[in-house]
């Protein structure tokens, strides 16, 4: 779940309010189509709700690349290596199982954050420099 741009994360996938472009608030809940008694949905709607969580997801990914500087920095004082398989495949698993209970494929939360480490991994060989030894382990 992604909480609003504006907000902050609570760890639960309950009704999550978004912001529009509009101003006006639209309803997010648990993933449930809003396809129903009155037919499908309309396809610009459906769109536009596309394009406000796309908006979420930019805002949630700045953050977490304010966060990684802090580890960056923190692996900078200490010396240590930039990938740390372990802690990715733990992050994988927690993600798929997160996805899971919430109704998302985990297959394509797993790829989705799989992208992320490895773009934000690209972040921080740049500014750390890439590990001297393959599959050596993280001080």
């Amino acid at each position: 779940m992604l909480a609003p741009a504006t907000g902050t994360h609570t760890g639960t996938t309950d009704n999550v309010t978004m912001s529009s472009d509009r101003g006006s608030p639209s309803p997010v809940t648990d993933g449930q189509s809003t396809e129903g008694a009155t037919g499908p949905p309309d396809l610009t709607e459906s769109r536009r709700r596309i394009d406000d969580l796309d908006g979420q997801l930019v805002a949630v990914l700045a953050e977490r690349a304010r966060v990684v500087q802090d580890v960056v920095r923190y692996k900078r004082a200490r010396h240590m290596r930039v990938v740390d398989r372990p802690r990715e495949d733990r992050m994988l698993a927690a993600i798929g199982e997160r996805a899971g209970q919430a109704g998302l494929d985990p297959r394509i939360a797993r790829q989705v954050l799989r992208a992320i480490i490895d773009g934000f991994t690209l972040l921080e060989v740049e500014e750390l420099g890439p590990d001297l030894e393959v599959g050596s382990p993280a001080e």
